[in-house]
């Protein structure tokens, strides 16, 4: 461990109350080359991640295969809370080097043991985790909010990834699912859009005017 490993742990909420020999006997350092994929769909380790030095790109996987930023992480920042308990086959995203890394890899195993062990870690690992899901609930709500309409179109803009004209890449009814109202509610969505000259859409094509 560096000095300057020391530092950024020590300037951690989620570390600084640990002992410095805790923290190196349960951990390892992983490097990662700029541009190299740390996590991806269908590989990755159930693990807590601490960013030491560098930063990192968090991708979202559209239905068409194409990449969209959702987030970033820099130094001090941690990742992997998402599936060290839960037991998801799959990695929501996918983390890839924007500069080379140095990371601080913690295994489920031995984060299981320091919240055995510090209380205090448990405590600021839970603080740090309803952080998160008041961020989430924030952004979620700034999705959801409005009539249906409103919903669609927030839904097609981030599915467009910034094009004007696009396909749509999944069914009605799939979109109905993932905006939490009936495929009726998205047809006539689709009409007032459609009426209001805020879009075309001509089958699955469609134009944000």
């Amino acid at each position: 461990m560096t000095s300057k490993d020391r530092e950024a742990f020590l300037q951690s909420p989620l570390f600084s109350k640990l002992n410095l020999e805790t923290l190196k006997n349960a951990m390892e350092i992983v490097l990662v080359k700029k541009g190299e994929t740390v996590m991806a769909k269908k590989h990755f380790s159930r693990c807590l991640v601490f960013i030491l030095k560098g930063s990192a790109c968090v991708f979202k996987i559209g239905f068409d295969g194409r990449k969209t930023v959702i987030n970033s992480f820099s130094e001090g920042d941690v990742f992997g809370m998402a599936t060290l308990f839960y037991e998801e086959a799959e990695f929501p995203s996918e983390i890839t080097a924007e500069k080379d890394l140095r990371l601080a890899v913690f295994p489920k195993e031995s984060v299981e043991k320091l919240f055995a062990e510090n209380p205090e870690f448990a405590k600021s690992y839970v603080t740090l985790l309803s952080e998160k899901i008041h961020f989430l609930n924030k952004k979620l709500s700034a999705f959801s909010e409005g009539e249906a309409s409103e919903k669609l179109l927030r839904w097609l803009i981030n599915a467009s990834n910034g094009e004007k004209e696009f396909t749509l890449p999944c069914s009605v009814s799939k979109i109905a699912g993932m905006l939490g109202i009936g495929r009726a509610s998205v047809y006539r969505a689709f009409d007032t859009l459609s009426e209001r000259k805020v879009l075309i859409k001509e089958g699955k094509n469609i134009v944000i005017l």
